[in-house]
């Protein structure tokens, strides 16, 4: 009964990861670029079986494992393209295709898929909490008023090139930094596009999180009650022998 128990209490905490996963999807679904995550399970004290009735009496011959337990393993985030919508601001981006823009945060660089970027007093391209975008010598970006950017990141101010290109490049196992920056070891990105003037939204399918969101809620339910009905006959039996 105890085990019983335990087990119930075990995919409880597991669900509650899974949902507390899925609101914080559904919360950054219009999100800039955000990547949606996803929790794993692993199985946790997997139990091994094995048959005494074999010419091996001392070790018994193995039948197999029975999982006691699941428990949240990891949470990933899944790296897949956003819509790509325009907005016909020059100061936004939007990648199509693989990699990160680089940005700089007290010295510190992280990467993002949110290209709503602002050009500040300085005329440095800016995010909305004041990091810097990098070009590819990791320099932060200074562009005159009336700006370009072709397909490759390369920066233009009207026909002549100002020798900055927008640095975009691949993670080696991302992980996120808070809901939109990035940490992880950087690779070359070439299959890419860079589209000035559009935004990239979140790559999280509402109604499919909020299908997934039930499911998980009903799983929850069914293992809340399980916990209350073995916790009721476990006083049952408490009493049944308090009575002997």
């Amino acid at each position: 009964m105890n085990r019983g128990l335990y087990i119930s209490t075990m995919g409880m905490l597991a669900n509650m990861a899974q949902l507390d996963t899925i609101s914080n999807n559904l919360a950054n679904a219009d999100t800039t670029g955000y990547k949606k995550d996803e929790i794993t399970f692993k199985a946790y004290l997997k139990k091994e079986f094995r048959n005494y009735d074999s010419v091996d009496i001392k070790r018994g011959k193995h039948v197999g494992y029975m999982e006691t337990a699941l428990v949240a393993d990891e949470t990933k985030p899944i790296i897949s393209q956003g819509q790509i919508v325009e907005t016909n601001n020059p100061t936004d981006f939007a990648i199509f295709g693989d990699g990160f823009f680089k940005v700089e945060r007290n010295g510190k660089i992280y990467y993002s898929r949110n290209g709503e970027f602002k050009r500040n007093q300085e005329g440095y391209l800016v995010t909305s909490e004041g990091d810097y975008l990098l070009d590819s010598n990791n320099k932060h970006i200074q562009v005159p008023k009336n700006f370009t950017v072709d397909e490759s990141g390369n920066i233009y101010n009207g026909t002549q090139s100002t020798g900055q290109k927008i640095s975009i490049v691949n993670l080696k196992k991302p992980s996120k930094f808070g809901i939109n920056l990035f940490t992880g070891t950087e690779v070359v990105s070439n299959n890419y596009k860079i589209i000035q003037g559009s935004i990239e939204k979140s790559n999280v399918n509402t109604l499919k999180e909020m299908i997934n969101l039930i499911n998980a809620n009903r799983a929850f339910n069914i293992l809340e009650k399980s916990v209350q009905t073995q916790d009721y006959m476990t006083g049952k039996i408490i009493e049944s022998a308090q009575r002997i």
